[in-house]
This record gives C-alpha cells, sequence and structure tokens, in this order.
C-alpha cells in the first residue's frame, strides 16, 4: 500500500549540474595534473614535493569545484499522483504520465554525497542529469529525505520500469573518473619517492 506522503502532490527542488560544463571540466582537470607530475618530478627534496603536490591540488580541486558550480541551477521535480513534471522556473523540462514511462534508473553518482543521476524515458521525451543538494556543498537532511522520495514515489508507481541501460553504464564509469585520478596522483607521488630514493644513493 502506498503511503499518503506517496499519493498527495509533492515539489521537490534540487540542483542541476550542467552536463557540458561537467565534462569539460572533468577531462580539462587531467591537463594542470599533467604540468604538476611533470614540475615535482624536478624537485629534489621529498618534503617540497609533498607540500607543492597537495597545495597544487587543493587549488585545482578548489577552481574545478567553483567551475561545476557556476553550471548548476535549481529545478523543481512535481510528483503527482498520476505523472512526473519537471521545471526550470516556468519552463517544462519533462513531463510524463507514470503509465507512459519506458524505462527509469535513479542511483547516486560517485558516492552518497556526490549527488545522484535521475534518468527517465518514454516515447517522446526523456530526461537525464546529475541532480545535486539545493546548497550544492551542504547536504541536509531534507535533500535526503528528496531523494528518498524520488526514488520511493518511482519505484511504488512503475516498479517494473526500473532498468539499466547504456546511459547508465557510461555515467557510472565517469562517476568512478575522480578515484581514478586520485589514484594515478597517489602512484605519481608514490613514483617520484622511489625515483629520489634511489637516484639520491
Amino acid at each position: 500500500m502506498i503511503s499518503n506522503a506517496l499519493v498527495e502532490m509533492k515539489k521537490i527542488t534540487v540542483r542541476k549540474v550542467d552536463w557540458r560544463i561537467f565534462i569539460i571540466n572533468l577531462v580539462a582537470s587531467v591537463i594542470p595534473l599533467y604540468f604538476i607530475a611533470s614540475y615535482a618530478y624536478k624537485l629534489q627534496n621529498t618534503t617540497i614535493q609533498t607540500v607543492f603536490i597537495i597545495g597544487c591540488l587543493s587549488i585545482v580541486g578548489g577552481i574545478n569545484f567553483l567551475i561545476v558550480k557556476s553550471g548548476t541551477y535549481l529545478i523543481d521535480i512535481i510528483l503527482k499522483d498520476d505523472e512526473i513534471e519537471i521545471f526550470n522556473k516556468d519552463k517544462v523540462v519533462y513531463n510524463s504520465k507514470y503509465a507512459d514511462i519506458h524505462s527509469y534508473n535513479i542511483y547516486h553518482f560517485i558516492n552518497k554525497r556526490g549527488g545522484y543521476i535521475l534518468r527517465i524515458n518514454n516515447k517522446k521525451q526523456s530526461f537525464c542529469s546529475l541532480l545535486t543538494w539545493a546548497e550544492f556543498s551542504i547536504v541536509t537532511d531534507s535533500d535526503r529525505k528528496n531523494y528518498t522520495i524520488i526514488k520511493d514515489t518511482l519505484n511504488a508507481k512503475i516498479p517494473d520500469k526500473k532498468k539499466i541501460n547504456g546511459k547508465d553504464y557510461i555515467l557510472k564509469i565517469f562517476s568512478a573518473m575522480p578515484y581514478i585520478f586520485l589514484g594515478i596522483a597517489v602512484l605519481i607521488l608514490i613514483g617520484i619517492f622511489i625515483y629520489l630514493i634511489f637516484y639520491l644513493k
């Protein structure tokens, strides 16, 4: 039995991330990593190397954060008894009867603090976006509740339509990119330390 919270109309405000800015920023972050590693390789003092790498990565991370944030905007998701509507201010971004939805998926992006992907498809239109918290950098109980309401509503209304498609697999690969970059940075740092140890001998 569906609870009253799911039956009643619910308006949820979330922050939508612009895919173009997010992907361009993600790819562009590789370039400064190359120069940081190249310059750190030339430093002989391991303490200076460590401070240099940590400082540069912090700056790059901060700049990336600001760039991604600048490409976000608030949208409203309206969950009705028989349909879902998504608005950007007064503009309708997506609307569909639950009965017309062919497939959907909702899952966390990167981790539980990195926002989540909402993908909905019907015959005429589709919506696929990275949604994050209303305040972007701060996750509140209301944000967590909103994610749960969206997920539970779709699961209750169209439980047999939740499917994984090719786009979901691609997005899951993208969600792993920060961990991949972090792993590469750590390996580079370890490689530099090992080289200096043998070089100094």
